[in-house]
């Protein structure tokens, strides 16, 4: 396997597929400068991201609210997880740390949505 398969070998299963020939062919007639294996490295990637979009939003939330629950016990706003909003200071960062949760689940409920728009009416 040369250099054209393992970057067509980075995409999804599913594109590669669909896909992976023709592209196997480009790549073939295309000079690989470092400029355009990180073009295909960085597309790649991006498709594995769209392709696990709520792991990626679920890891990205879970990141933001262990962040802000470290910053908060650093700030000495709290000693633990749970805490009451008893001065503004608390409040937002208790705002803050749990915050990206419900976004996450508007986000999985308007994809939801959408999936069962696509799938037509039910039967």
């Amino acid at each position: 396997m040369g250099m054209t398969g393992l970057l067509v070998a980075l995409f999804p299963r599913k594109w590669r597929a669909s896909f992976g020939e023709e592209f196997a062919a480009l790549l073939e007639e295309t000079r690989l400068t470092p400029a355009v294996i990180i073009d295909v490295v960085a597309q790649a990637g991006l498709l594995h991201v769209r392709a696990h979009r709520g792991l990626v939003l679920g890891l990205a939330a879970l990141g933001w609210s262990a962040c802000c629950e470290v910053v908060s016990v650093r700030a000495g706003l709290t000693a633990n997880i749970l805490w009451a909003p008893s001065t503004p200071a608390r409040a937002i960062a208790l705002a803050a740390t749990t915050g990206a949760w419900p976004l996450l689940a508007a986000a999985a409920a308007q994809r939801r949505r959408r999936a069962a728009d696509q799938a037509g009416p039910a039967r």
